[in-house]
């Protein structure tokens, strides 16, 4: 059993090392590693605050390398690493029976590396990702943050806040400018601070990853690669052949992306994957009726911006100087696109599209506004620098260039949307003008390997979609090709019975791999309707720009829904408790019921609402932000008819009080309920939450 602990530290610094790189290299050629510590800290994880772990299951450390081997006098960075645990048991495990997966119980020795994604993805996001994930039941699983991310040295930490002004800009062209001003100077300034800037590629990166293997001990491990993970894996198993036991690359993207234009045509398979969804949806009659031909209300929400933007005024002007939000036509159309990543978004993604189009056409401020307020620093969660670096030194740029050409010719209104003419080739010419032109091709030329590889793609991926795995698909002698069906980015990661696929296939690669887990993707059950509501945008702005209107809201909803449950849990109850006490109630002539009826419709507007905004919810995070699932209109009724019962029993209270001597106390009761109901309907009336 491997633990990194101080010892490796101690035993590698002592020149132990030195006898392990010697037998690996051995063949007369320059060695790469001559300069490397192999040199491992242990490291209290920088995540220990935000995620909850018990000592062992996670660890962290730090690995010292050269930040550029090909120089002999580069300096030494620390790159972060984390050990996930298995989380196998063994004394709550039966080692006579086999799990309901049919793989034998136990640890295994052999770990898994993770190849992250991005580039410039953090690790802690995989931490929390892979908290539950299926390889971690057998095997250990470590992640190494790659060079300029992050705790890996982020030599661009104040990337999206420094000089804001520069992208709180009106068109797309000057967005581009400003994306091109804010990369060149976080390189300059690097380099002004002794970084190195030609030194963030794949090809270090990959070297990275052998020097982990050799600091750690292990002879060899498993590679499991996702998107970026699959470029570097690529050039892994190039440096490291001899260090593999097994591949696992998927949404791939071929290594040598320079040698035609089809890696970096996303605009093409953003359309494919409107196409595929379109076809899904007018197979399911309540989506079809609903949300017919998506790929054109994409293309709607980008002409309504493409010369007009949606434009709403911020409080914020720190990060909006100008006191405005402007909304690109990058935006209206990219929003889409990203919710393809996680197949669990496609039940309710044909009615967030149609939601989000309508948006964009009537200026929803409160929905823009809510948007600004909550992603002002950037949409990107990751590294920037780093991966402006990889794009330029990886050659990308220049190869993204000739893709996106392509793709403008064949679908002029999506990529004119997302990608201002001329951009592309001012990009690949800045990273020439920087001093990081394009590595050699002969670096990243087409892998030829016979080590067992699973090669995954998800059939709806929007980035890396299936046709890339093919390209790839012949260098892999002994590789399977694996395709999940309704899936979309990286579903070894996603889908639930994966982490069963990988441990099998790493339990034997050289048997058939079992791929039982594919059949059991479905097409996803749509939502048929969409209940639209302005409420949770307005919930946004509330607590983050207008919190001083804080207290009156929640005072007015808090007590208006305290009166209704409460006269209804009394009104319900009392009748139960007059027959116990065997005594009759006071005349009311129908001011009772009437008040009964008033709280009861409103605990069913509340209880309906609830109910609707936690299946929302489930279906997908981000269609809270539109609305609800279609029969959350019948809890908007609900609460009108809670109004109307509340005002008709407020009327039949106090003529009873005229009439028939209605007890005063029981007058003030139902006098609250019924005020309270009324008050209740025009909240949610107010608030988005009416028919």
């Amino acid at each position: 059993m491997h633990k990194f602990l101080t010892v490796f530290s101690l035993l590698f610094a002592a020149g132990v090392h030195a006898q392990t790189v010697a037998d690996e290299v051995g063949d007369g050629t320059p060695d790469l590693y001559g300069r490397d510590s192999f040199r491992i800290d242990t490291l209290v994880c920088p995540f220990k605050e935000r995620i909850e772990y018990e000592p062992g299951e996670i660890e962290c450390g730090l690995l010292q390398v050269p930040e550029n081997r090909e120089n002999p006098n580069s300096r030494f960075i620390e790159l972060h690493f984390i050990k996930l645990a298995s989380t196998w048991d063994d004394e709550e495990e039966d080692e006579d029976d086999e799990d309901d997966s049919g793989l034998e119980p136990g640890k295994r020795d052999d770990p898994v590396i993770y190849l992250t994604g991005g580039p410039g993805a953090p690790a802690e996001y995989y931490v929390g990702r892979f908290e539950d994930h299926g390889i971690r039941k057998h095997r250990d699983l470590y992640i190494l943050e790659q060079r300029g991310i992050v705790n890996s040295g982020d030599f661009c930490e104040t990337y999206y806040s420094r000089n804001p002004a520069i992208r709180n800009v009106d068109s797309l062209a000057k967005s581009a400018e400003a994306s091109r001003i804010s990369a060149e100077e976080c390189a300059r300034n690097a380099m002004a601070a002794g970084v190195d800037i030609t030194a963030y590629n794949t090809i270090e990166n990959a070297r990275d990853v052998k020097a982990l293997r050799i600091a750690l001990g292990f002879d060899k491990w498993n590679v499991w690669g996702i998107s970026y993970g699959t470029l570097l894996g690529q050039a892994y198993i190039k440096e490291d052949p001899e260090g593999i036991l097994a591949v696992a690359l998927d949404a791939i993207v071929p290594l040598d992306a320079r040698a035609d234009v089809i890696s970096w045509r996303m605009v093409n398979w953003y359309d494919r994957d409107l196409g595929k969804l379109d076809e899904l949806c007018q197979a399911d009659d309540g989506c079809a009726d609903s949300f017919p031909n998506l790929g054109e209300r994409v293309r709607d929400a980008a002409r309504a911006t493409m010369d007009e933007p949606v434009v709403v005024d911020v409080k914020d002007t720190e990060n909006y100087p100008t006191g405005k939000a402007y909304f690109l036509s990058d935006v209206a159309t990219f929003l889409p696109f990203t919710l393809f990543y996680e197949q669990s978004n496609y039940p309710a993604l044909p009615a967030i599209i149609y939601a989000w189009a309508d948006a964009v056409e009537n200026r929803d401020e409160w929905l823009f506004k809510a948007i600004a307020i909550g992603a002002s620093g950037g949409f990107f969660g990751g590294s920037q620098g780093m991966y402006d670096a990889i794009m330029c030194n990886d050659g990308y740029r220049e190869a993204a260039a000739a893709s996106i050409a392509v793709d403008r010719a064949e679908f002029p209104v999506l990529t004119n949307a997302l990608s201002a003419e001329g951009d592309d080739e001012a990009w690949a010419q800045s990273c020439i003008d920087l001093g990081a032109p394009p590595r050699p091709r002969d670096d990243f030329a087409a892998v030829q390997t016979d080590i067992p590889t699973l090669l995954i793609e998800g059939d709806m991926d929007p980035i890396t979609p299936p046709p890339l795995a093919h390209v790839i698909e012949p260098g892999f002698t002994n590789g399977t090709y694996v395709e999940f069906p309704y899936a979309g980015h990286g579903p070894s990661r996603s889908v639930e019975c994966a982490g069963d696929l990988l441990n099998k296939f790493f339990d034997d690669p050289a048997a058939e791999p079992d791929l039982s887990c594919v059949d059991e993707m479905e097409a996803p059950e749509f939502l048929g309707s969409l209940y639209r509501t302005s409420v949770g945008p307005r919930l946004v702005v509330l607590a983050l720009e207008q919190k001083e209107d804080l207290p009156r809201v929640a005072s007015w909803g808090g007590a208006s829904v305290v009166g209704v449950v409460i006269g209804f849990l009394v009104l319900t109850f009392a009748p139960l408790v007059r027959r116990v006490e065997k005594r009759q109630p006071a005349p009311a002539e129908g001011a009772r019921l009437a008040t009964w009826a008033a709280a009861a419709f409103g605990v069913a507007a509340l209880g309906i609402f609830g109910a609707a905004a936690g299946v929302s919810y489930k279906l997908s995070e981000m269609l809270l932000i539109f609305g609800m699932v279609g029969w959350a209109a019948l809890g908007a009724w609900a609460g009108v008819f809670a109004g109307l019962s509340g005002a008709l029993a407020l009327l039949l209270a106090v003529r009873a009080r005229r009439s028939v001597a209605l007890p005063i106390g029981t007058l003030v009761g139902f006098v609250i309920i019924g005020l309270s109901a009324v008050s209740l309907s025009v909240f949610l009336m107010v608030w988005g939450l009416g028919p």
